[in-house]
C-alpha cells in the first residue's frame, strides 16, 4: 500500500511537471507554469514524506505546501471551468452586428487547424444569415506560420464564396488582447454594433476582453473538433482565464 501511495504521488509529480513544462513553450499561458510547477514540487513532497515516514521537516513542508496549492487548484479549476461553460452561448444581437470580429488561430502551410475551421465555418453561416455584417478577420503570422492567419482565413472564406467587400484584415496581432485591440483602432469600432466569433471554450474571455476594449460584447461560439482537443483547450483556457483574474484583467 505505501508503494502504491508513493507511486501515485511520484506520477502526479510528473504529469504536473509535464504540464507545467508544455505551458512554457507559448507565452499566452506561461503564467500557468509556475502553478503546475508548483503542484509537481508539492506531489514530490508527499511522495518523499510517505517514503520516508515523515521523518525529515523539509518533506514535510513541501507536502503541506503541495496540498495547499493543490487544493486552489482544484477550486480555482472549477469554478474557471464554470466561467467557460457558462459563456458557450449564442446572443441574438450578433445577427444585427455591423462588424464580427473572427479571431485566429493556428493555421498550417496549406490550410487553417480544425479548430479555426470551426471558426470560419461558423463566420460563414452567420454572414449568410447576416449578409450586411462585415467580418474582422484577425491574426498575425506565427513564427511555425507561413504567412498571417487573417490572409488565410480570408482565402478560405473566399473559397467558400463569401462576398471579398464583407472580409475585412487585421494580421498583425499575436494574441487574442491584440486581435481585440487593434481590430478596434484599424477598423473604428468603438460605438458600432460588434461581435465576436471564436470557439466555445475561448467565448467567455473573448467577451471579458471585447467589453475591457468598449466594444459590445455579442458571440457566437464555434464548435470545437475532437474531444482530445477540447480538452487540452480547457486546459489552456483555465491557465490563461487564471492569468487575467490574477493581473485584475478578467473582473
Amino acid at each position: 500500500m505505501k508503494t502504491l501511495e508513493i507511486k501515485l504521488w511520484a506520477l502526479l509529480a510528473i504529469l504536473f511537471a509535464g504540464l507545467g513544462g508544455a505551458c512554457l513553450t507559448w507565452a499566452p499561458i506561461r503564467f500557468g507554469a509556475a502553478f503546475l510547477g508548483a503542484l509537481a514540487v508539492g506531489c514530490a513532497g508527499e511522495a518523499c514524506m510517505v517514503s520516508f515516514s515523515g521523518k525529515y521537516p523539509a518533506c514535510r513542508n513541501i507536502a503541506r505546501l503541495g496540498r495547499v496549492l493543490f487544493g486552489i487548484f482544484l477550486v480555482s479549476f472549477a469554478a474557471i471551468q464554470g466561467l467557460i461553460v457558462s459563456g458557450e452561448y449564442t446572443d441574438e444581437e450578433v445577427y444585427e452586428a455591423e462588424y464580427v470580429l473572427v479571431l485566429g488561430a493556428h493555421i498550417y502551410p496549406d490550410r487553417p487547424s480544425a479548430a479555426l475551421q470551426s471558426r470560419l465555418d461558423t463566420a460563414y453561416t452567420l454572414l449568410e444569415q447576416n449578409p450586411q455584417a462585415k467580418l474582422v478577420l484577425c491574426g498575425g503570422q506565427g513564427p511555425d506560420e507561413n504567412m498571417p492567419e487573417a490572409h488565410m482565413m480570408r482565402d478560405y472564406l473566399l473559397e467558400k464564396g463569401a462576398p471579398a467587400h464583407s472580409l475585412l484584415i487585421e494580421d498583425r496581432s499575436n494574441n487574442t488582447i491584440q486581435n481585440i485591440e487593434n481590430a478596434k483602432a484599424q477598423f473604428q469600432l468603438e460605438g458600432q454594433k460588434t461581435a465576436v466569433i471564436t470557439n466555445e471554450f475561448h467565448l467567455a474571455r473573448a467577451r471579458r476582453l471585447m467589453a475591457q476594449a468598449g466594444l459590445e460584447t455579442a458571440g457566437m461560439p464555434a464548435p470545437t473538433p475532437y474531444w482530445t482537443l477540447r480538452a487540452v483547450s480547457h486546459l489552456r483556457e483555465y491557465c490563461s482565464t487564471l492569468g487575467l483574474i490574477v493581473t485584475g484583467r478578467y473582473f
